[in-house]
């Protein structure tokens, strides 16, 4: 069972975000991805949705971290033993000023894993 958990931060360049996924299960999980990209990030207007409800609802995106970029097309996999955590980050430059709600997640082919925080930008 993997657990998911999003944490922004004010960088130089914008809002540095991490989406650190953890193994909660006793097994071995393997992670089967694609291409080179690990996690996608997208921000919502306002921030009406609960803390760590990662759906973003029918509402579009005002930005998303994987749109317009170009990843190696290269198949990946990554493993993750009994309790051990990957973090992936990405950078949303030059945010508006609001209220936002970041989902991240995961990219694996086979397992989900989400999660929301509420970012302000002045």
């Amino acid at each position: 069972m993997l657990d998911a958990a999003l944490a922004t931060a004010d960088g130089d360049e914008g809002v540095d975000l991490a989406l650190t996924v953890t193994n909660e299960g006793d097994d071995p999980v393997t992670l089967r991805f694609r291409t080179g990209q690990r996690a996608d990030f997208a921000a919502y207007e306002g921030v009406d949705a609960e803390p760590g409800d990662a759906e973003p609802g029918d509402d579009d995106p005002v930005w998303r971290h994987g749109e317009g970029r170009v990843f190696t097309q290269a198949l990946g996999t990554e493993t993750l033993g009994p309790g051990e955590s990957a973090t992936y980050e990405g950078t949303w430059p030059d945010p508006p000023a609001g209220e936002f709600r970041v989902v991240g997640s995961l990219t694996a082919e086979d397992h989900d894993a989400a999660a929301t925080a509420r970012v302000a930008v002045e």
